[in-house]
């Protein structure tokens, strides 16, 4: 048997475990970084504009979002989000992303992901990640380190910093 020169994975369930995502508490948690809240929005508000402006992009709509194969990064969508409701955070974009993230979805290695990372290491089969994903690509690096410590990608492709989504064939190109 030949064995594979590269494995890809993708993020979400498979090599971290995310819980419920909670967009208010996520929001919550950042709305303490707000120096500015001109009309004293509240976590539920923001929430709220949020889960409209998705509605009406179809991000999360299941049967609507296979046709989506370009990706709407936080970058983008969270500064318009709060600066169109008249709140200024302190924090940056990655900044922003990992206090959202660690609060509306902490995340934990998927059930027998590391004693696979290790036998992939072990036999030399070198490793990289694809995960259509909004949070900016050093977000992902670094809860990826985290979750999954000890292991190496040779690299992690957030298609927040790449604009296609898969199954669009140019992001796969560009992991090639």
């Amino acid at each position: 048997m030949r064995l594979p020169k590269m494995i890809l994975f993708d993020y979400g369930q498979t090599l971290v475990n995310e819980r419920k995502f909670d967009g208010v508490k996520g929001t919550a948690e950042v709305m303490k970084y707000a120096v500015k809240n001109r009309y004293n929005y509240t976590a539920e508000d923001v929430q709220a504009a949020a889960n409209a402006i998705n509605d009406e992009l179809g991000r999360y709509d299941p049967a609507r979002s296979h046709l989506l194969q370009v990706e709407v990064p936080n970058g983008m969508f969270s500064p318009y989000l709060y600066e169109s409701m008249g709140i200024e955070l302190s924090l940056s974009n990655k900044e922003r992303d990992q206090v959202f993230w660690d609060a509306a979805s902490p995340g934990v290695p998927t059930g027998g992901i590391l004693e696979f990372l290790d036998f992939l290491k072990k036999q030399g089969i070198r490793t990289g990640v694809i995960s259509n994903i909004t949070y900016c690509g050093e977000a992902v690096k670094d809860r990826i380190d985290s979750v999954v410590a000890g292991h190496n990608f040779e690299f992690i492709i957030a298609t927040s910093e790449y604009m296609f989504r898969k199954p669009n064939k140019r992001i796969f190109e560009l992991a090639l």
